[in-house]
């Protein structure tokens, strides 16, 4: 695959992302959803792909990398790059090197190879890190906690538009009319395997033989099981399995509210069966780094290091700002770098500790108070204590004090 220069990324060529309301963007890392040639944002109940891939913002975007800029929506990724850790956009040229040609760049769009799908707001927890445009259980607990009509009104709105793949069947037509060309599909969330329409999109790609083609990625949260599965996957090129584990144990549950982490570790031994079963399936763990972890990073480190992942990825939190390592008070970054600099893990995870580090201390430091509020919040409506849980962390953001 050739491409114009190092800056470069081809997911505005060929991907489109759909959020858990069915809204668009050239990829999970995007600032802005995509909007149509009136500013009004691409809703998937009615958008095309087609429609989408042409619009202005995307040609605009597309203009913007062959000319070797760095575009404003793309922040996170140059954000990370500075930090000198692998970006998102790093990540996606070197998954899909295999799979594109050395055709010219201009800017017309390509055929859609690689669709990141959040079909929807189905999720059984409730994680601080998370909210009710991910998870339709969060939304249901702030329906719940409140009698106040304005104050449930946006949960309502998420839970109602977080439903448009089972509401929509114009959605999966357009799926089937670019299906020939997809090579690589994520499933991430809410929760990909409570969504039941994505086994049987997953189906229609077995029953039309061209499965052996396309490549899968899951982000699932651990917690479910999907017994009929293995008949579907084995026909797969292959299969990716990333289990979002942020932390262990009592702090596991305090984060991923909901989840039993007995019950995570026992699917994950199920899954390396799986695994053992099938040549084309592999195994990652994606620990999203956020104020809740990075300080006990050492202890999820030496739990990953004995699972037998094949990959493992340290994803970093950017939004909300004030659940990112980025903008913690300098007395917890400096607790924390100490924390981690003197970690006893693999060299590997040492060099990524590193690079953690760095993103960390390049960020903006606030003075925690709006994260102390966030944390009180949902302690106060969950019976829940930070103080409890993470003492330690507490007493660096001054929790409670």
């Amino acid at each position: 695959m050739k491409i114009p220069h190092d800056k470069f990324c081809v997911l505005p060529w060929v991907s489109l992302e759909t959020s858990p309301i069915g809204t668009v963007r050239t990829c999970c890392l995007s600032e802005s959803e995509l909007t149509d040639n009136n500013g009004e944002k691409f809703n998937l109940n009615s958008a095309n792909f087609s429609e989408i891939q042409q619009c202005d913002d995307m040609r605009q975007l597309r203009s913007s990398f062959l000319n070797a800029k760095q575009p404003v929506d793309c922040r996170k990724c140059w954000r990370e790059e500075r930090a000198g850790r692998t970006s998102k956009r790093m990540h996606t040229l070197n998954r899909l090197k295999h799979i594109l040609d050395d055709s010219e760049w201009t800017e017309d769009a390509k055929p859609l190879m690689f669709l990141d799908l959040k079909l929807g707001n189905i999720c059984n927890l409730k994680c601080r890190i998370c909210g009710s445009w991910s998870s339709s259980a969060f939304a249901t607990e702030e329906i719940s906690a409140t009698s106040n009509p304005e104050d449930s009104a946006l949960p309502r709105k998420m839970l109602k538009d977080g439903a448009w793949p089972r509401n929509n069947p114009i959605f999966w037509k357009e799926i089937d009319k670019v299906i020939d060309d997809i090579r690589y599909i994520e499933f991430t969330g809410g929760e990909p395997f409570m969504i039941r329409q994505h086994f049987e999109m997953l189906q229609r790609l077995v029953d039309r033989g061209i499965a052996g083609n396309v490549e899968i990625h899951y982000n699932t949260n651990g917690t479910q099981w999907p017994s009929k599965a293995e008949e579907i996957w084995k026909h797969f090129k292959h299969v990716e399995i990333a289990f979002s584990i942020d932390d262990v144990g009592k702090r596991f549950e305090y984060q991923r509210m909901n989840a039993v982490w007995e019950d995570v570790c026992q699917n994950v031994e199920r899954f390396r069966q799986l695994r053992d079963r099938n040549t084309n399936i592999t195994l990652q763990v994606c620990c999203t780094v956020n104020v809740f972890n990075v300080y006990y990073l050492e202890t999820v480190a030496q739990w990953i290091e004995k699972q037998g992942f094949d990959f493992i990825y340290w994803n970093m939190m950017h939004d909300a700002y004030y659940l990112s390592i980025a903008t913690l008070p300098e007395k917890a970054k400096n607790a924390i770098t100490v924390k981690l600099s003197e970690a006893d893990i693999s060299e590997e995870n040492k060099r990524e500790f590193a690079l953690i580090i760095d993103f960390m201390n390049k960020g903006v430091s606030l003075d925690g108070q709006q994260l102390r509020d966030a944390i009180w919040s949902l302690d106060e409506r969950r019976n829940q204590s930070l103080n409890d849980i993470e003492p330690e962390f507490a007493e660096l953001i001054d929790y409670g004090i």
